[in-house]
């Protein structure tokens, strides 16, 4: 048979329930002899745990550690470089490729463009009727290209 507050022993045991959960935990163990039992077994296991003794590494061990720590980093390090740059080096064939197989030739603009966007910038001094002309003729290009 379970105790549905079997899930709070641990962290009552703890210590990090808030004082009003521990103490209504608090009087659910007297009364509950599956949680008590549970309590107590938490309660022996960590007094096995602080029971054991630590290892501790001399300062020439921890110095073999680091050394090879550094070691492993080190190639990672290189390893990691070394798949960027075949990425990146896959990357410019792959795009010099890619653009030397282009089958529209780049066309210049029309000559209409270069003049209308002149008589746009020269404002109200566009009073030539060939200014006029190219400003009326750019502003429908424009709007027939509009989607």
């Amino acid at each position: 048979m379970n105790c549905d507050r079997t899930s709070k022993l641990p962290a009552y045991h703890d210590g990090e329930l808030s004082p009003a959960e521990a103490a209504e935990l608090e009087s659910h163990l007297s009364a509950c002899l599956i949680c008590s039992a549970e309590l107590a077994d938490l309660r022996g296991l960590s007094m096995q745990f602080a029971q054991v003794e630590q290892p501790r590494l001399s300062q020439i061990e921890r110095h073999r550690v680091h050394r090879a720590l550094d070691a492993i980093m080190e190639r990672a390090v290189v390893r990691f470089a070394w798949s960027l740059s075949g990425v990146a080096a896959a990357v410019l064939i792959v795009g010099t490729f890619w653009l030397s197989q282009a089958t529209e030739p780049v066309q210049a603009a029309p000559p209409w463009v270069d003049a209308a966007v002149y008589a746009h910038s020269l404002g109200d001094n566009a009073q030539s009727p060939a200014a006029q002309w190219y400003l009326a003729d750019a502003s429908q290009r424009s709007a027939d290209d509009t989607p």
